[in-house]
């Protein structure tokens, strides 16, 4: 399921009503066999209630947002395995239960991370004249950030994007990639000191 479809959708925040049980039982059996149209249908069907319930739990419509687009990324990875003998609703407030509160979890240790950090050295300039030029450092950072991680060896950097941007767990990862446990937190680790080096002016 591309990005894009979930970004589209999102940005339309399209609900056309809830269909009946039977209907999203067809839609995830679809969705197993592979069908992104179903998965679509789903996307559309739900994104408001579901977006809803994320938002009770994350306090942001845009982290609630984020929220939505992983777990229906989460779906479509692991659609083979999709086997829902119940009520389908029940099992996705599951997915976007679990999926927010690894979201919280992982925002929690990047405040603590960032924390860690004496604010005079998170970047090399401390004193920005105004908010324009603060905004061009901000983007030059992002920027340079991105490119470091373009740059990540192809299997190091798929296995940082998974867990830093999709907020999938090791174990998560391990499944999706078909490696171990350990190989997930062999290449994460390498990924950050890549990325460490590669901007350690920034820090400095």
């Amino acid at each position: 399921m591309p990005h894009e479809l979930l970004d589209v959708n999102r940005r339309s925040g399209a609900s056309p009503g809830e269909p009946s049980s039977e209907e999203l039982q067809q839609w995830m059996a679809r969705i197993r066999g592979g069908d992104a149209e179903a998965l679509e249908a789903l996307f559309r069907a739900l994104y408001a209630p579901l977006c809803g319930f994320a938002r009770t739990l994350v306090k942001s419509s845009s982290a609630a947002e984020d929220v939505i687009e992983d777990t229906f990324l989460k779906i479509w990875t692991y659609r083979e395995r999709l086997h829902v003998r119940g009520s389908v609703k029940s099992y996705l407030l599951t997915i976007v239960r679990n999926t927010a509160l690894d979201h919280l979890s992982r925002r929690r240790l990047e405040l603590q991370r960032t924390q860690a950090i004496p604010a005079d050295h998170r970047l090399r300039r401390t004193e920005v004249p105004n908010d324009a030029e603060e905004r061009l450092l901000t983007e030059e950072v992002k920027a340079r950030l991105q490119r470091a991680i373009d740059a990540l060896p192809q299997r190091t950097r798929q296995t940082y994007v998974l867990y830093y941007h999709h907020h999938m767990s090791y174990a998560e990862i391990a499944r999706a990639m078909g490696v171990s446990v350990r190989t997930v937190e062999n290449q994460l680790a390498r990924s950050i000191r890549i990325l460490w080096h590669r901007l350690e002016d920034l820090v400095q």
